[in-house]
């Protein structure tokens, strides 16, 4: 189904919540269908500025957040093209999640296609609205993505060598 685009912002994609325009080259505005659902993201957002693995937040509005632009594509693309997970995405996502553990979300989660892989190989996770409301303390869809794309065993793998820890939490 093509999307309407009511507005001359460039569009550059739609989710459950809603769309996201870009503003120029730094900035994005994510228009909600729901104005909890806009409180619900920039709760998140304003908890985890510090940290680097998700986007800035720049303005909160009833119905829209002003963030920060990632250049980068999905995790799920780049691993559909690159059918391998090497050691250094590998450790990244462990960090990511560790990340999210750390700051509090109790979603300790995220699809591959909400975390994007930045020109400079960092990790960012978008798409955060539910990462208070929803308690997952496992990554639950991400290692089913894993196994989907063949994936998961040589990521478990190392995760049991590297983070045994987390090896044994996660099983």
């Amino acid at each position: 189904m093509a999307f309407h685009n009511p507005t001359s912002l460039s569009f550059i994609g739609a989710g459950a919540q809603g769309a996201v325009f870009l503003l120029d080259s730094g900035k994005c505005v994510k228009i909600y269908a729901f104005p909890d659902d806009a409180k619900l993201e920039s709760t998140v957002l304003t908890h985890v500025q510090s940290s680097s693995f998700f986007p800035k937040l720049f303005e909160a509005g009833v119905n829209y957040n002003v963030m920060e632009f990632i250049q980068g594509q999905g995790l799920d693309e780049y691993l559909l093209h690159n059918p391998s997970i090497d050691d250094a995405i590998a450790e990244k996502i462990i960090d990511l999640l560790e990340e999210m553990k750390r700051l509090g979300l109790h979603r300790i989660d995220a699809a591959l296609r909400h975390i994007l892989l930045t020109p400079s190989q960092n990790l960012i996770a978008i798409d955060l609205v539910h990462s208070f409301v929803c308690h997952s303390p496992k990554p639950n869809i991400l290692l089913n993505e894993l196994n989907n794309l063949n994936l998961l065993s040589r990521f478990m793998d190392f995760v049991r060598f590297q983070r045994p820890e987390l090896y044994e939490d996660w099983l």
